[in-house]
């Protein structure tokens, strides 16, 4: 089958480390279930999330807490009785997305101690490469001096994972030695990216080295569709079953402290499982599951087009092409920082709701980073859709580089630079 897209196969010259940062975080965990109780937690602020909004299970709006149940743990499966489990709901997956699974999808259960060790021991394998996007984002002032971002990311998905499906090896591993409700959750999501995977290929090496926002938003694409059918299987459970299930996830992060891993970690892993349901919900909107196959064929680029799938749909999103700005030292990164890379580098000083303000009508950027000494330096230059757009970035960037140790703003006629040092 041809997918329609460069996999990055032999016959492909192999692309220089020049991987965006926001990527470079995604690209660790692509093939992970995060608990979404687990994300809302670290993302939002009293119990609200990006926009606003109070978030109980399935990411519906609400009030009120529900009392966890007391009840003997459940036995583990027979393997016909997970295999009739994964066969009931891969039924369910293969109605919602209008398509026939091509095989069979082989699941195993670990339990608890297992599955941490599993997902510790595969999470992080380029370390040299992480200290790279560490240096990057703490130069952008998102990681503080002791932030240390493969020892953050590795307890935030210890807690925080539920699952993986691995597209390169077609394994589906989900933590949990029982079938519960979380589990059968768990299950329809990670399902539907097996499903999506036999028929459009999920494992695009090219995006995920790729310098600007295209792995980012395939991401978005990728997991806002698993939690949409993930959602429309919690709709065919019992009220007793909805309850086992939230109670069940958001027991994953219970222990977890939160306040040990900086903010701009689960903002930039939680960007898919919030923001991809709503531009699947636009895609399903304009065109059935038919208008997701052809998204899968020709997938978003940007976290803009994302974040407003009705323009991208229109065709009105398209990122525009800056050049490099001038760098002080030996370039060792450059990419897009993106939409949703403003808006993290902005919502500290501005609030989230003024730093979505600022960041609207964004139209392009790039950026260079290079060392001083022990420092790390970036610069970034930004283009806007208009001269206002223009305007409200530029005073923003004014009030973010005045909270920062070393950070400065240059207008100019069509584009804003900022440069930054840490």
């Amino acid at each position: 089958m041809d997918p329609g897209w460069d996999d990055g196969g032999d016959d492909v010259e192999p692309l220089a480390r020049r991987r965006n940062p926001l990527v470079m975080v995604i690209a660790v965990v692509v093939a992970f279930a995060l608990a979404a109780g687990g994300v809302i937690v670290a993302v939002g602020r009293n119990g609200e999330d990006d926009l606003g909004r109070e978030v109980t299970d399935g990411g519906e709006t609400g009030t009120g807490n529900v009392a966890p149940t007391t009840q003997a743990p459940p036995s583990p499966p027979s393997a016909a009785e997970l295999e009739a489990v994964v066969a009931e709901i891969s039924d369910f997956v293969a109605a919602a997305r209008e398509l026939e699974f091509v095989t069979p999808v082989e699941v195993t259960l670990l339990d608890d101690e297992d599955f941490t060790a599993r997902i510790q021991e595969d999470a992080v394998e380029d370390l040299e490469e992480m200290a790279e996007t560490e240096s990057v984002l703490r130069a952008f002032g998102l990681l503080d001096d002791d932030d240390h971002l493969a020892d953050a990311l590795t307890s935030f998905l210890g807690a925080g994972v539920v699952g993986f499906y691995d597209p390169e090896s077609g394994e589906l591993v989900v933590r949990g030695a029982a079938i519960t409700p979380y589990v059968r959750l768990t299950l329809a999501h990670e399902l539907t990216h097996a499903l999506d995977d036999q028929h459009f290929e999920l494992h695009r090496p090219a995006l995920d080295e790729a310098d600007d926002e295209a792995g980012f938003a395939f991401g978005g694409l990728v997991e806002g569709n698993a939690v949409r059918v993930e959602d429309e299987y919690r709709e065919t459970m019992s009220d007793e079953e909805r309850r086992q299930a939230r109670d069940e996830e958001l027991a994953l992060g219970a222990g977890f402290d939160f306040e040990d891993i900086p903010r701009v970690l689960p903002q930039i892993i939680g960007f898919p499982y919030i923001y991809g349901p709503i531009f699947v919900r636009a895609l399903l909107d304009d065109g059935d599951e038919d208008r997701i196959d052809a998204a899968y064929r020709d997938p978003p680029v940007t976290s803009e087009q994302v974040l407003d799938p009705t323009g991208w749909l229109r065709g009105e999103a398209d990122p525009v092409t800056v050049p490099p700005p001038e760098a002080g030292g030996e370039v060792f990164d450059e990419g897009v920082l993106g939409l949703w890379g403003v808006v993290l580098l902005l919502e500290e000083h501005l609030g989230q709701q003024e730093a979505i303000k600022a960041a609207s009508g964004w139209g392009g950027d790039w950026y260079v980073a290079w060392r001083e000494g022990d420092r790390a330096c970036v610069r970034t230059t930004f283009v806007m859709d208009t001269n206002d757009d223009l305007r409200d970035l530029a005073s923003a960037l004014d009030e973010w580089a005045a909270a920062e140790d070393d950070a400065e703003v240059d207008r100019g006629d069509a584009s804003v630079t900022i440069t930054s040092c840490a």
